[in-house]
């Protein structure tokens, strides 16, 4: 069995796709700011207010970070996913052709697949990720390319594929 299709660029896609891939550290920058109040409210009642005002300054930092860090991944992945990409499922593999350059990722190098709402994750550990926008899929092919996902043990048995 053989699915193909192509995909245009899709810059919300992309960035909705690498800010699910990095939600733990994200999370994890996000609680450190947080943390770092404790510290300011304790400089606060010590009248130290300007150590207080750099514990501030410090959360600010870590409350940005998170969004620094999705949009330099996006400017990052954007030579690769900023293109028409052709995409094949087969029993080979899943391929990626674009202008660019040509990939094949076997079924034995992925660990699951999420699905996302126009989209795919294809997890090929914990943070690297392939998305594959679907969104303009057929509900026929969407319905083939999960059954074929789930033959292969990667999309759990009640997870649907949404454009």
């Amino acid at each position: 069995m053989m699915i193909s299709f192509e995909t245009q660029p899709d810059r919300r896609l992309l960035t909705d796709a690498l800010r699910r891939t990095m939600r733990r550290s994200l999370r994890l920058f996000t609680l450190c700011g947080f943390i770092l109040l404790l510290p300011a409210a304790v400089a606060l009642l010590g009248d130290d207010s300007v150590l207080a005002v750099g514990w501030l300054v410090g959360a600010v930092v870590f409350w940005i970070l998170p969004a620094l860090m999705v949009r330099s991944a996006v400017q990052a992945s954007g030579k690769t996913y900023g293109l028409p990409i052709a995409w094949q499922f087969s029993d080979e593999g899943v391929r990626m052709d674009s202008a660019l350059m040509e990939s094949l990722i076997r079924w034995e190098a992925l660990e699951s697949v999420e699905p996302v709402p126009g989209q795919l994750l294809l997890k090929i550990n914990r943070q690297q990720v392939v998305p594959v926008a679907i969104g303009g899929l057929p509900a026929a092919d969407r319905d083939a390319l999960a059954d074929l996902l789930r033959g292969r043990s990667l999309l759990p048995g009640g997870a649907r594929l949404t454009a």
